[in-house]
This record gives structure tokens, C-alpha cells and sequence, in this order.
């Protein structure tokens, strides 16, 4: 089972889905697409407590995105 968590103001969502199920990818990928276009970075942590790394594109290979908003100043 691969999932995407998502960081906002309200804490954090999770959005588990099937790697195998292509209706489920494609929502994910919809998802992926949606919120990297609103501004979030899209973070694949890293094996074992390891840095991770940037994702730009959608990538099954990734079992584990974080969506972290972008910072405001202000």
C-alpha cells in the first residue's frame, strides 16, 4: 500500500491507495498534479530515517510522498 500525506493548517490527511489499482493511481497522480500545482513540494523521505528527496513528477517507485505546503512571510 503506497500513501500520500498531506501537511496543512489542520494537521496532516492521508491518502492510501493500490499501486495496482489503476483507478486509484490515476486519482493519485490527479492528486500529485494537483497539489504540486498549487505550490506544495512533494517530499519522498528517505530509507531508514534517511534524507529524502524532491520529487517533481509522479513516480510509483515512491510508496511514501509527503505534500508540504510552501512557506508565507509576512
Amino acid at each position: 500500500m503506497h500513501v500520500q500525506i498531506v501537511l496543512d493548517h489542520t494537521g496532516d490527511t492521508r491518502h492510501e491507495f493500490d499501486p495496482a489499482d489503476a483507478s486509484a493511481v490515476a486519482a493519485a497522480e490527479a492528486r500529485f498534479r494537483e497539489l504540486t500545482g498549487k505550490g506544495f513540494r512533494a517530499v519522498a523521505p528517505g530509507p531508514n530515517g534517511d534524507a529524502g528527496k524532491i520529487v517533481r513528477e509522479f513516480d510509483l517507485k515512491s510508496e511514501q510522498v509527503l505534500f508540504i505546503p510552501q512557506l508565507q512571510g509576512g
